[in-house]
């Protein structure tokens, strides 16, 4: 991949200007998006608490999904902005997540299948949560590196915040302050933009 030329203060360009920007070759563009698609990802997550995936394979859907869309994303196709376009593709994902989970779920509960028969031809493994947790390779690195280079705390303090926690309550929860949550989140807002260019 060739090296393109992009502003050092690429956290002032526009969505639209940093999808471009990652598809011409600059990687840690999507660490910008990722970053801003936080609180988006969390927005999509919110109807689906409580359906039986947890807060962190939310979020790891939710990266997916936005990389996906950073990928397909072509202004020209219906002038949408980048960021309806990966609402709508944020909050499919979500939902599709969901479904898999809970359809293998309900499948395992009516048919009894033994642990030695996991592999047996009859499963799908498309279907399969874990198949479709580590279609994107680049996605699964990234959460490995997340895991490896935030603290305990930071990954505590992001998977309450994905889950719908206010400040207030991730605080009481964790037993810290409400200064110290949001310094925490800072921190992880951080990490994140440098996170993807390592991969």
């Amino acid at each position: 991949m060739q090296e393109v030329e992009f502003p050092k203060k690429y956290e002032l360009l526009s969505d639209e200007e940093l999808v471009e920007l990652y598809n011409s070759g600059v990687q840690d563009a999507f660490g910008e998006l990722s970053v801003r698609y936080i609180v988006v990802i969390r927005n999509r997550s919110a109807d689906l608490y409580d359906m039986g995936v947890e807060a962190e394979d939310l979020f790891q859907e939710g990266l997916i999904a936005l990389h996906s869309a950073v990928k397909s994303y072509d202004m020209r196709e219906g002038g949408a902005s980048f960021r309806t376009y990966a609402s709508v593709c944020i909050r499919n994902r979500l939902i599709s997540a969901v479904r898999t989970v809970n359809n293998n779920r309900n499948r395992i509960n009516n048919i009894a299948v033994s642990l030695d028969s996991q592999h047996d031809e009859r499963s799908d493994p498309q279907t399969e949560p874990e198949s479709v947790l580590m279609a994107d390779e680049g996605m699964r690195e990234l959460m490995e590196l997340a895991h490896k280079n935030l603290s305990d705390r930071e990954m505590q303090v992001l998977v309450l915040y994905i889950d719908g926690k206010t400040y207030d309550e991730i605080s009481a929860k964790l037993g810290i302050s409400v200064k110290s949550c949001d310094n925490a989140m800072q921190r992880v807002r951080r990490k994140m933009k440098g996170l993807y260019r390592r991969l």
